[in-house]
């Protein structure tokens, strides 16, 4: 949370600073977006999910280029929420099993493989900070693209399994029953991406945003090797842009 108060209270004062004389546009943004990460593997046979709810709120700053061009700046909190189900067919992983010996319990991995089905959620919390180029087609509609930096500051993913794990081709196969895992530790926490929109204004004081944006890394960590594929995050943004200061060229 003080990350979230100083990163935008830095970017308020330095707005604040800067535009007194030259053309900077500030202001206040907040929205919704939907989505999730995107992944591919064989042993997927089926999957689903739903997208919570997304928030996002911060501040901006833009700059008048040209004409037809600025350039904008903005640092915004945004949540990212999905749950999915998944039912997959000879998924490699690793198992944690605990036994004891002597009453002294002991924990080891085994590598192995799991048919059934899997439930779970994303739920991880950004700061976002995307720099965004415009091109002004008439007073009313811009399209931009940029790229956007996001750090990671809640993360969480859990979820359970069902099904068969190891061999199911003997009679009675060992099998797990809404068996919890945790793999929140292993998400990253940077991420960078791309992102394209267009932008449409209300009002001198109002403008929407429409943006799509891709994650280039993956929710896992890439030197975790509990999943063979990785994900990345896909998302479409709607937000409304509050102009507290608007100057022209």
């Amino acid at each position: 949370m003080k990350f979230i108060v100083s990163s935008l209270l830095f970017l308020f004062i330095w707005n604040s600073a800067v535009s007194q004389n030259k053309p900077f546009n500030i202001y206040a943004k907040a929205g919704i977006q939907a989505g999730g990460p995107i992944y591919h593997s064989e042993t997927i046979i089926s999957k689903s999910g739903a997208p919570g709810f997304n928030p996002l709120v911060g501040l901006g700053v833009s700059y008048n280029l040209l004409t037809e061009l600025s350039i904008s700046l903005e640092a915004f909190y945004s949540r990212r929420k999905v749950t999915y189900r998944s039912t997959v067919q000879d998924q490699w992983y690793r198992d944690k099993v605990s036994i004891s010996i002597n009453n002294q319990p002991y924990e080891y991995e085994v590598e192995t493989i799991f048919n059934g089905e899997t439930k779970g959620k994303f739920d991880i919390q950004y700061i976002e900070i995307p720099l965004n180029l415009h091109y002004i087609l008439n007073p009313k509609w811009s399209l931009h693209t940029g790229a956007y930096y996001a750090r990671a500051i809640s993360r969480n993913n859990k979820g359970t399994a069902t099904g068969i794990v190891g061999r199911t081709d003997i009679p009675e196969p060992n099998t797990v029953n809404q068996k919890e895992y945790d793999y929140s530790s292993h998400v990253n926490t940077h991420f960078s991406g791309v992102l394209a929109g267009a932008q449409y204004t209300v009002s001198p004081r109002l403008s929407m945003d429409l943006r799509g944006t891709f994650s280039f890394r993956s929710l896992y960590n890439e030197k975790w090797d509990g999943l063979t594929y990785r994900l990345r995050d896909l998302y479409v943004q709607l937000s409304v842009n509050y102009y507290l200061r608007k100057r022209e060229i």
